[in-house]
């Protein structure tokens, strides 16, 4: 009984797989067919103009302030244990940045410039909060 179960099972399986070689057989068969019977295209591919801009791909760095200007920005950064400093051109001055805090840079590179597109500041506030957190819950325990 187990035999013949199985047996089916592996029919079953076997047709199933012929139909789905079937159908992409068919789909290149007739795609062949459609680039037999469709003329050539004769339209020119479309140009872009002259100003049309590329889209610029973002990267970002996370880093320590070393230093600040209105318009340049220069962090230390950490990278599989090695420490290196980058520089970026700022576009506007960000007065609530400092030399030693520890900043989110997200830029694109222009003219192989690094160039600021949004800069955030990053604060330990919900690093603190876990902190006080398990504190609490060790003097829980304890008491």
């Amino acid at each position: 009984m187990i035999k013949r179960l199985l047996m089916l099972f592996v029919a079953i399986s076997f047709v199933l797989c012929a139909s789905i070689f079937a159908v992409e057989a068919n789909k290149t068969v007739s795609a062949t067919k459609a680039e037999l019977i469709a003329p050539p295209p004769t339209a020119k591919p479309a140009v872009l103009p002259a100003n049309a801009i590329e889209k610029e791909t973002r990267m970002s760095a996370t880093g320590k302030v070393t230093e600040i200007s209105d318009t340049m920005l220069k962090i230390d950064r950490h990278v599989k244990g090695n420490s290196e400093t980058m520089e970026f051109i700022l576009e506007k001055a960000c007065p609530n940045i400092t030399a030693g805090d520890k900043v989110k840079i997200s830029y694109i590179t222009k003219d192989e410039k690094n160039i600021v597109v949004k800069i955030t500041k990053i604060t330990k506030t919900a690093k603190h909060h876990a902190k006080k957190k398990t504190a609490a819950m060790e003097e829980v325990k304890a008491g």
